[in-house]
């Protein structure tokens, strides 16, 4: 198993963090390694989902989780990756909230040589995606 960490702390409420991070439709928007997204079915707070994933358009299962304003669970069913993401909100106040994403996930279908590249690329994703993140939070108190 690889574990990735990345943290980031924003200037506002938990409740509008999670107004951002649970639209999880716009995923692509975020995550640029998300070329696309399909619901299969949503029911409640779980949602099941078909991606096109990387620049070779991989495609996998995925299935969500969401915690209303605590956490999003996405677990990888099959596809490149298997292992799950889960983004935690953590409240540092009224008007801070840090936001916590940690990947736990095996290369399935990723030659041993590509690895090191997958594992970087990741790392890269997940600290751009917050970034993209912090800026819509930012915009979204203009």
């Amino acid at each position: 198993m690889v574990t990735i960490t990345e943290v980031r702390e924003v200037d506002d409420s938990a409740d509008k963090v999670w107004d951002i991070v649970s639209d999880v439709d716009r995923d692509p928007e975020y995550w640029s390694g998300l070329t696309s997204i399909r619901n299969i079915r949503k029911e409640g707070n779980l949602i099941e989902r078909e991606v096109v994933v990387g620049f070779m358009g991989r495609k996998g299962t995925q299935r969500i989780e969401l915690v209303p304003k605590e956490s999003i669970r996405l677990t990888m069913i099959d596809g490149p990756l298997i292992g799950s993401r889960e983004i935690k909100l953590v409240p540092l106040g009224a008007r801070r909230t840090k936001i916590d994403v940690s990947w736990d996930i095996q290369f399935s279908a990723i030659p041993d040589f590509a690895q090191g590249f997958v594992r970087s690329r990741l790392e890269e994703t997940t600290r751009e995606a917050l970034d993209r993140i912090a800026k819509a939070i930012q915009a979204g108190r203009k």
